[in-house]
């Protein structure tokens, strides 16, 4: 029973490995499960695909999670609200010069 049991993990394993690490046609089936809408969307996508023919009406891809903006963002970043004084720039120098004579 032990070996059943471990021969079912690995082969579980296996497969869920298969589902979120091997590319087909450029991306894994947990990617094209994720854009699908329905299970039967995905089967019939995948299968399409697999058989080298373009689904009936494939949705647009979407792009790749860095390419996304993110929302409230514009299109140049802002200016930093953090600013530093030359009084920060010269403590910071006596603070790092104590430290190095102490060595």
């Amino acid at each position: 029973m032990l070996k059943l049991l471990l021969k079912l993990a690995v082969a579980g394993a296996a497969l869920a490995a298969v589902w979120a690490f091997v590319p087909f046609g450029g991306r894994t089936l947990g990617d094209r499960w994720k854009a699908a809408r329905t299970p039967s969307e995905f089967v019939d996508r995948t299968w399409a695909e697999m058989k080298g023919t373009a689904p009936a009406k494939a949705p647009p891809p979407r792009p790749p999670a860095q390419a996304r903006q993110q929302p409230g963002r514009g299109g140049t970043p802002a200016r930093p609200t953090e600013g530093h004084t030359e009084a920060d720039r010269r403590a910071l120098d006596r603070i790092v010069a104590e430290h190095l004579d102490g060595r």
